[in-house]
């Protein structure tokens, strides 16, 4: 039997998702790429929402033996510490809560899916700046709702939830709260002297057409068109955004707030000044 004592996750979802097979983990061709760039055996981890372990196992099984947990109240952490997690922590709520952790004591920390569920990620974000290490490495992703499959799909359906994360919730309950855009993103995550390294949100296609039938995916120019689509156009092609960003000092400005080419021109160089634990 389990509770629903997350405030901001209903504990019937960490069981849902607890079934995804870990061959099945759609999170795992991001890792990859993240391990290509990171030492990850001598890195100390943090997991900001990492429900029962199930998306980061394959740290884990990569080496990592520093991963640490952190989420609201619930059933399934011990789920975490079975998948090789070192220790899982509970927050009252991470809108307000410090994250457990001492300031620059994370060479990375991983946040994903968790910002839509926010009313202040704002603060959360703060916080996971606060413990993270200066050059470390924040791995943030959060859907996108409203790329062109899901704007049609909520012009003739008027359904907000236009990928079905939770068919049987009505606007009453639906538990993303929070809606997010490419550009805007990278500019709050600047202003937090959080600099660009990677973006990765190509993993994440939403693509008229070409995303939907899988025969398609066999040809090569098209598999580097679809990238192509999603690099130049975020909003437009991409499911989720997902960002490897790196702390700087606090010497660094924020970017114009009208200014639309910054989001593709300010990115820190991916391999300098990289922490040594995972340069």
């Amino acid at each position: 039997m389990t509770t629903d004592k997350n405030v901001h996750f209903a504990g019937k979802y960490f069981e849902e998702i607890d079934q995804i097979s870990e061959q099945d983990n759609y999170f795992t061709p991001v890792l990859q790429e993240i391990l290509l760039k990171l030492d990850i055996k001598n890195a100390k981890v943090l997991d900001v929402g990492c429900g029962t372990g199930l998306f980061l196992k394959p740290l884990v099984t990569a080496g990592c033996t520093q991963l640490y947990g952190v989420d609201g109240p619930q059933d399934f952490t011990n789920r975490a510490i079975l998948r090789g997690y070192k220790e899982v922590s509970v927050v009252a709520d991470l809108n307000v809560s410090p994250l457990p952790g001492a300031d620059d004591s994370f060479d990375l920390v991983v946040c994903k899916d968790v910002f839509e569920h926010l009313l202040s990620p704002t603060h959360a974000l703060s916080e996971i700046r606060r413990v993270l290490k200066k050059d470390g490495l924040l791995l943030l992703h959060v859907p996108n709702h409203f790329p062109l499959v899901g704007r049609l799909k909520f012009l003739l359906t008027n359904n907000i939830d236009t990928f079905s994360f939770f068919q049987n919730e009505s606007r009453w309950t639906f538990p993303h709260i929070r809606f997010y855009e490419h550009s805007d993103s990278l500019r709050v995550l600047a202003a937090h002297n959080l600099s660009l390294v990677l973006d990765l949100s190509h993993h994440f296609q939403a693509i008229p057409i070409l995303s939907r039938f899988g025969f398609l995916k066999r040809f090569g120019f098209l598999k580097s068109f679809r990238k192509y689509l999603v690099e130049r156009f975020p909003n437009q092609f991409a499911a989720g955004f997902t960002f490897l960003v790196k702390r700087i000092g606090n010497s660094n400005p924020q970017p114009p707030a009208n200014d639309k080419r910054w989001a593709r021109t300010r990115q820190a160089p991916l391999c300098a000044n990289l922490h040594p634990a995972i340069a």
